[in-house]
């Protein structure tokens, strides 16, 4: 029986009820509860005879249950102040010192009284930073990316497994790790349930049972496919298939060390419907031969810029870079890019992992010079005219850059010149000829060895064609250019996914990988096939094009330079892929032991194991007492040991054990972490996911405090680091608006969905690198780099600063509107509406997410700022009269003066050199001009706030959590200490390490 079938069995019913109604609670006392209050008693002064008369008389007119200016209710306050009431009377106490505090119009307290207020508010807050905080454990649901880490870890899968889960809610501060903010619905838990089962089923395996493998191997090459399948093959509207003859399709066998089934596709079919261009063809028709299993085609938009997009040579297929297609109206073209190869195929694997292997290479190629490009002047190297079978041999003295020019016969048609020099093919158009004169263009620029070297050239049917060969000097401008073309390298991607009519839904397999010069060499892809999109099609469909599979083998588009084609001599598919059987994700829970014979002792074994690695630290004795429970029913009913044990694999994976990061506490006292605790706390901080080997053993040999600081080293600067800081950062910095922002495509037409992929990485890996570095905190602000690819450069008018690829890396910019996370493009533009600037949000983001002084939530009713009203007034007017509304003015002067400096960046964010009025005086008095006064203002006066401000988002990502009063306060004091801008940012991250929020429970 399914073991979905057994989620009614009453241990797990009761278990699922365990988990939904009793560690909710126990998260909620642990999670974001205040401490105990602080008396009147404990501190002195009388609350009831002097504070509460005061606030009724100066204070309750506007911040009571009627009015409730800046969100603040002072018939709420009491004489025990919890932490919320701390931070109120933080703020008060302040204003009572300064006298801003009640306002100018109203009438003004004696200065005895107001004294006494302040006094007893100092000591009230005093006694709370001394106090210590009941802290009682927590328990913390991971959250759904921690979640698939953690089942990855644990079980070796690859496959996600929780698209059906809902997404986290998010935390006031922005982290959905946040206990507080953090829900368990039954639905959820049964959600849990059903993904816990069929994790199971994907791991273990019939041993007994052969595994079918399918593989098979498309070679590319002009004619490399001695019998072509005859038919014509049709496909639907933006498509072209390479000619048959082409490509060729082999099955194969490979070698395992262990017995298999080949899966052999299937080549006989019959349909009704297919297709020629747009026009659908009904005609029922019989087709046999691997040939209608598995095709090579072309699909996307047409119009390539630049030479031929694709071209079949002997070698193998080149490929020059997809470009990207044209979004309008916020929807990109479903076609793919210009142009996109495809391998179509009918039949593939189920489930599994599977595995693409491309044989390819960077190509010894030329620069094709842009169509019109005239003929160079002055006497040429050599000049060769061909004979009538195009061919001719040109002899050259010296080895070096030759640029060659090409002209037809005058009468000569306009077409396409195909140049071979070698074993080299180049490409391109030619103009067409006046009857009177030839016509001539430079068309190459290509580096020669000295010596005799063989051409081949095709243009049209009539006419002379007549080549001139000029050295170039390497240290003139087309030298050089020729000399940064050449260091580049292609970027070779592998996406799969699914044909329709009106495009396809490829996705990208793993990361696109670099292919330097050289010969041809493997480059493997893998994944799961399950997280890619598959056909639902009925068996008997009739139609030819339905249900086709599609792996797309691209030259990945990185900013549209010049560089080598790719050359690509074949694709392998293999799925599913096992090196061993049974597999890996198999023997890791069924481990081997001289005990396997005995049912009751090897199920304790496998349990002991399973439940230890799963629970992140040694299984208790009681712990394991239920889970043999669990089995023994499950056996008792069933007699079979494997489907028993999934029963009790299931419970361990929905466990609160599993689900949850659980810190366990005696009583309110603050109390340690213990080592296991700890260890799963800093690899769900660094790591966003469970404790590695190396850290549990730590943990086992009760060492992990002690090396807290090499632990967070090496943390940092293993490659999970990446998967928290994409959470942390993201997070922090609200980069999630960026993603949902529709952006008008009209005005911005670079701003493309692979573009804004591009830049949605420039935060996360620039924060990754300060931190990884230990750079200096200021940086965050102003830094002299970039963290950027290619595309990333290009997007900012840096395109001759780097030669990365998609890599990331830091690029010196030299430009005063560039450098830091303020003036990033995902973040400006996420805080536009996507035709638009707006500095009242990227203002109110600024106070929230980087000086931590988020403004009041606005109140209710507040008319929306017009964004077209027809009127010719200026953003700044507009502002000016919003504002004039009421209840809107004290708001918009915390948060306007910090928008209005960006106010020159666009909506797709990046710098308009226009004149625009960006001055602003902020909220202190301070005058600044522009993004570059704001940042001086903030590198010399404000640094502090950063710091505090990078600590307090940091420290509740870290503790997933709320932090208390106290424990800002001690954040707040830590960012005062020193010069603030030269904290260096791993040194910052250590502090939280090390504190007593992250390491008392």
């Amino acid at each position: 029986m399914d073991i979905r079938q057994q989620r009614r069995h009453p241990s797990h019913f009761g278990f699922l009820l365990a988990i939904c109604w009793i560690l909710p609670a126990d998260a909620r006392g642990g999670g974001d509860e205040s401490p105990p209050a602080v008396t009147e008693r404990g501190v002195g002064g009388t609350f009831r005879d002097v504070v509460k008369p005061f606030l009724d008389r100066h204070c309750a007119r506007c911040h009571d249950a009627g009015m409730m200016k800046g969100g603040i209710r002072v018939d709420r306050l009491s004489e025990d102040p919890d932490d919320s009431q701390l931070r109120v009377w933080t703020r008060a106490r302040k204003q009572l010192v300064e006298e801003s505090m009640p306002p100018a119009d109203e009438p003004q307290p004696a200065e005895a009284d107001r004294a006494k207020v302040a006094e007893w508010a100092g000591r009230t807050i005093d006694a709370a930073l001394a106090r210590q905080a009941e802290r009682n454990g927590s328990v913390r649901r991971l959250t759904v990316p921690q979640y698939r880490n953690a089942l990855r870890a644990l079980l070796g899968l690859d496959e996600d497994l929780t698209e059906g889960l809902p997404p986290d809610a998010l935390s006031k501060d922005g982290f959905s790790n946040n206990a507080g903010a953090m829900v368990l619905s039954p639905l959820q838990a049964e959600a849990y349930f059903d993904i816990a089962a069929k994790a199971i089923d994907l791991c273990l395996v019939d041993d007994t049972a052969r595994p079918a493998i399918q593989n098979f191997r498309v070679d590319l090459g002009r004619k490399v496919n001695l019998r072509p399948c005859p038919d014509t093959l049709v496909l639907g509207a933006f498509s072209a298939l390479l000619d048959n003859e082409d490509f060729a399709v082999t099955e194969l066998t490979p070698g395992k060390p262990f017995a298999f089934t080949p899966f052999r596709m299937r080549t006989k079919y019959e349909f009704l419907e297919g297709y020629v261009g747009n026009d659908t063809i009904r005609k029922w028709r019989k087709f046999d031969g691997l040939a209608h299993a598995v095709f090579a085609c072309v699909r996307g938009t047409t119009g390539y810029p630049k030479g031929e997009p694709f071209e079949a040579v002997p070698e193998g297929l080149l490929l020059r870079p997809a470009i990207p297609g044209p979004v309008v109206n916020g929807i990109a073209n479903t076609y793919g890019p210009m142009a996109n190869f495809k391998i179509a195929v009918r039949e593939l694997p189920d489930g599994g992992n599977f595995r693409v292997t491309v044989r390819a290479a960077r190509y010894d190629d030329g620069l094709l010079l842009e169509a019109g490009t005239p003929p160079a002047a002055g006497r040429a190297a050599a000049e060769v005219t061909p004979d009538r079978s195009g061919a001719a041999a040109v002899a050259i003295a010296e080895p070096g850059i030759y640029r060659i020019d090409a002209a037809g016969a005058a009468g000569a048609g306009k077409g396409k010149l195909v140049l071979r020099i070698d074993d080299r093919e180049f490409s391109g158009d030619l103009p067409e000829a006046k009857p009177d004169a030839e016509a001539a263009r430079g068309f190459l620029v290509v580096r020669l060895e000295a010596g005799v070297h063989r051409i081949k050239a095709r243009h049209g049917e009539k006419g002379t064609l007549r080549l001139a060969l000029r050295r170039v000097d390497e240290g003139s401008e087309l030298g050089r250019r020729f000399a940064a073309f050449e260091r580049r390298s292609p970027w070779l991607g592998v996406h799969l996914g699914l044909r329709r009519d009106c495009g396809s839904t490829l996705r990208r397999v793993g990361e696109a990988q670099a292919v330097p010069a050289g010969p041809a060499r493997d480059f493997v892809f893998s994944g799961p096939i399950n997280d890619f999109p598959s056909p639902d099609v009925e068996p008997d469909n009739v139609n030819y094009l339905a249900g086709i599979r599609e792996i797309a083998v691209r030259s990945e588009f990185t900013d549209g330079r010049d560089m080598p084609r790719l050359l690509v001599r074949s694709v392998e598919f293999e799925g599913p892929y096992y090196s061993e059987w049974p597999p890996k994700t198999h023997r890791d829970i069924l481990i081997d032991s001289p005990r396997r014979n005995e049912p009751e002792a090897y199920a304790g074994e496998v349990l002991r194991s399973f439940a230890t690695r799963a629970y992140r630290r040694p299984v208790r004795d009681e712990e394991l007492v239920v889970l043999m429970d669990v089995w023994r029913r499950a056996y008792a009913e069933r007699k079979e040991f494997r489907a028993s044990l999934k029963d009790a694999l299931a419970v361990v994976l929905t466990s609160p054990q599993f689900l949850f990061v659980i810190e366990e506490s005696s009583g309110p006292e603050a109390e340690d972490l213990t080592e296991y605790e700890l260890a799963s706390k800093l690899s769900f901080f660094l790591g966003n996911g469970p404790p590695d080997a190396l850290t549990l053993d730590l943990a086992a040999a009760g060492q992990l405090r002690r090396s807290l600081d090499g632990e967070v080293e090496r943390m940092v600067a293993d490659p999970r680091f990446g998967l928290a800081m994409q959470e942390f950062v993201s997070q922090w910095l609200g980069l999630d608006r960026f993603d949902v922002v529709a952006i008008d495509g009209g005005r911005y037409p670079r701003l493309t969905r692979e573009m804004k992929a591009e830049l949605r990485n420039e935060p996360v890996r620039f924060v990754e690198h300060l931190i990884r570095h230990n750079r200096p905190i200021r940086e965050l602000v102003d830094s002299e780099f970039l963290i950027a690819n290619d595309a990333v450069a290009s997007y900012y008018g840096l395109a001759d600063r780097g030669e990365g690829g998609l890599a990331f890396a830091p690029i010196r910019h030299g430009d005063p509107h560039l450098g830091g996370i303020l003036c990033q493009a995902a973040i400006l533009s996420g805080l536009s509406d996507g035709r638009e600037a707006n500095p009242v949000k990227r203002g109110a983001w600024f106070a929230r997410k980087v000086i931590a002084e988020p403004p009041d939530d606005p109140p209710p009713n507040v008319p929306k700022l017009p964004e077209d009203d027809g009127s010719r007034l200026t953003l700044r007017q507009k502002l000016e009269r919003h504002r004039s509304q009421p209840g809107c003015v004290k708001c918009h002067s915390g948060i306007d003066p910090w928008g209005l400096p960006f106010e020159p960046y666009d909506a797709a964010g990046r710098f308009r050199d226009a004149p625009i009025d960006a001055g602003s005086t902020l909220p202190d008095g301070t005058g600044v001009r522009g993004l570059e006064g704001l940042k001086a203002h903030l590198l010399a006066d404000r640094m502090d706030r950063i710091v505090f401000s990078f600590l307090k988002h940091l420290a509740g990502f870290a503790v997933g959590r709320s932090l208390t009063y106290a424990e800002l306060e001690s954040f707040r004091a830590e960012a005062r200490k020193g010069v603030p801008g030269d904290r260096r940012m791993r040194d910052l991250l250590e502090f939280v390490v090390k504190s007593d929020a992250f390491l008392k429970k």
